[in-house]
């Protein structure tokens, strides 16, 4: 199902210029220079399923930490729900990130909140976040937006941190595992909503962990590494056709459970728009239910149809976690 907003323009402040220069996918791998990129960046390896231990199959095969998801102080107050920075480790890495919960009597429907990629000097706990965070706690969510390793407050276990990181999954994926440790929290479902390299991550964890149902994006990053290697202009050799494949999430749909929501901006240029109608048309196809929204004439953050989008975003997760909640 596709849906058209009004048509509005708004200026794009995340250009795939600025992508390439700032430091992320493109740079994450633009460390090999000439050399192939996804080599570094997948860590190739044939001691895993698919040649890295970031590939789907690798990815699905591996262990997840089921840990303590830690409250610390206060951030925010609000009549129905209350914002506090969180803690949880991931591969023996102490993370960093926020949560908020609901005042009222549990269990509570949890959404895992996906940031997207930023500079690790430009980041601070809870960015890219708070909006869908602000609109789901009121309706009786718990959110949980991690920090990933390296970002915010997180350790790290490299000294190179781009702020585009195919590991960023696995943190992801032991938040979930960690889920259960919230005495009121709902954790036979969990909701995923991610924005651009967010989208990346909630896909390969819904195609890790069957838990991860529904799931929501905005303006996603390719889910195949050919779109990758065209848009970003990134260095690779025909040697790693194997390796992408694999790391692919575009590729390992029929993973899924759904439903997924997508929105995306016409206008946006740090990923390109039609990347979103090829994984609805794929999501389709791989008979998991799908719906999309384009945003005419909107850029990367949908900035002028936010609003629109947050409570679209919103009604969905309300819809599917507790619309049919017994």
């Amino acid at each position: 199902m596709t849906h058209a907003p009004s048509q509005r323009r708004s200026p794009d402040r995340f250009s795939r210029r600025r992508l390439l220069q700032g430091g992320g996918l493109a740079l994450a791998a633009g460390a090999a220079q000439a050399c192939d990129a996804w080599s570094v960046v997948g860590k190739a390896d044939d001691r895993y399923p698919g040649g890295s231990p970031f590939a789907i199959e690798a990815l699905r095969a591996r262990a997840y930490r089921a840990g303590d998801i830690r409250l610390h102080r206060m951030l925010n107050q609000r009549p129905s729900y209350s914002t506090y920075a969180m803690t949880y480790r991931s591969d023996g890495l102490l993370l960093t990130g926020v949560a908020t919960i609901p005042k009222s009597a549990g269990p509570h429907p949890v959404v895992v909140l996906n940031h997207g990629f930023t500079l690790p000097v430009q980041f601070r706990s809870g960015d890219g976040t708070r909006a869908m965070a602000t609109e789901l706690s009121p309706r009786g969510f718990i959110t949980l937006a991690s920090d990933y390793r390296g970002l915010g407050g997180s350790e790290d276990d490299t000294r190179l941190n781009t702020g585009a990181r195919l590991d960023f999954a696995i943190d992801v994926l032991n938040l979930v595992a960690s889920i259960p440790s919230l005495p009121d929290a709902q954790h036979e479902r969990v909701g995923m909503w991610g924005h651009s390299l967010g989208c990346d991550l909630a896909l390969r964890a819904a195609e890790v962990d069957a838990r991860v149902q529904p799931v929501g994006m905005w303006a996603p990053l390719s889910a195949w590494a050919e779109d990758l290697v065209d848009y970003y202009r990134l260095p690779t050799l025909s040697s790693s056709k194997d390796l992408r494949h694999a790391i692919s999430p575009g590729n390992f749909l029929e993973y899924l459970v759904g439903p997924v929501t997508i929105h995306q901006g016409s206008a946006d240029l740090a990923v390109k728009p039609q990347w979103a109608s090829r994984l609805h048309a794929a999501l389709e196809a791989a008979g998991v239910p799908s719906e999309l929204t384009i945003h005419p004439g909107v850029g990367h953050y949908l900035t002028l149809n936010a609003r629109r989008a947050v409570t679209a975003t919103a009604d969905f997760f309300e819809r599917e976690l507790i619309g049919t909640r017994q």
